[in-house]
């Protein structure tokens, strides 16, 4: 066993705060450092899984350092040290953290419902009335991220039902409903509009502990059972049910204010910013076909821009 893996939470907590002390100071001495955003906060209730400390930086424009191994990225990412402690820090350019914070959806600077932002260092007195006024949850930001974890449950709900019912592997079917039910966790904690930085499934037994000795309790008391897999599977599948216009509010807007027939390549195009999955996605429109709420028809697609004999792919059309 490492001496690091002997530290005490409150040995470890003050290693890491010292560090970022450390790191303030050293950067004080350059007048290109605009800011510093701690992300994920130093607290005894986090600090046992962290491994290093989270960073923005954010620099004046026009002094970025590009190396090789950055490519054609814009985003620039680097790993400092400090006091033996690791630093994974997003170089990030005025000019760009101002659109991060100032754009209608935000969607570069959404809120993290998992992890808090705290402005700990800043010279320039723009970058905190910035940060001060992004720094909050959105409707928007709830609404996407609902979104994401959401069409994330329908896969993993769907693959462990494929599991279960054509391959008869109960342990594979159980696993996959775990992660659907970490999935379902972290939507609970959405749900409540608060970031909460310590594991999402402890609060979420707080938040609906019925559903989650169901879906997750019974799972790991139980084992791989035909009762506990069935009745994990109808629960959430109620939940999902229950819960699905809230959750997929984002696609069924988009698609019932489209009033169309609309080829998935172009829904997937629509939220491919989002940080949801083109396949969770499908997963999402055919578990809303399967349950009545889309209807499932096909648009021609071509593979190639001179393809002369397309072929089809999935379109989906809300019936208002």
């Amino acid at each position: 066993m490492t001496v690091k893996e002997l530290e005490n939470t409150s040995d470890k907590l003050e290693r890491f705060r010292t560090a970022l002390t450390q790191f303030i100071e050293r950067i004080r001495e350059d007048r290109y450092v605009l800011a510093v955003v701690l992300v994920g906060g130093l607290t005894d209730e986090t600090i046992w899984r962290k491994e290093s400390i989270g960073l923005w930086i954010v620099e004046a424009d026009g002094v970025s350092r590009r190396l090789r191994s950055d490519g054609s990225d814009e985003r620039i990412f680097r790993t400092l040290v400090e006091n033996g402690v690791n630093l994974h820090a997003e170089v990030i350019p005025r000019s760009r953290f101002r659109q991060m914070v100032e754009g209608s959806s935000r969607t570069a600077f959404s809120c993290n419902f998992f992890a808090s932002r705290e402005l700990v260092y800043s010279c320039d007195s723009s970058i905190d009335g910035w940060f001060e006024q992004a720094n909050s949850v959105a409707i928007k930001d709830q609404e996407r991220e609902l979104l994401m974890f959401s069409t994330w449950t329908i896969h993993a709900l769907r693959h462990a039902q494929q599991l279960l019912h054509q391959k008869h592997d109960m342990h594979l079917s159980r696993q996959e409903l775990l992660n659907a039910a970490h999935s379902v966790a972290c939507t609970e904690i959405i749900r409540t509009g608060k970031v909460h930085e310590g594991l999402a499934i402890y609060r979420a037994m707080e938040l609906n502990p019925e559903l989650f000795e169901t879906i997750y309790g019974q799972l790991i008391i139980d084992g791989a059972t035909s009762d506990s897999l069935d009745a994990a599977i109808k629960a959430i599948e109620g939940y999902l049910e229950l819960h699905h216009r809230e959750h997929l509010k984002p696609l069924l807007t988009y698609l019932n204010r489209a009033d169309r027939v609309v080829p998935l390549t172009e829904i997937g195009d629509h939220f491919a910013f989002s940080q949801v999955y083109p396949w969770h996605i499908e997963a999402a429109c055919e578990w809303l076909e399967e349950h009545g709420k889309l209807q499932k028809l096909s648009t021609p697609f071509k593979l190639t821009k001179r393809s002369q004999h397309p072929v089809e792919e999935p379109a989906y059309y809300f019936e208002r």
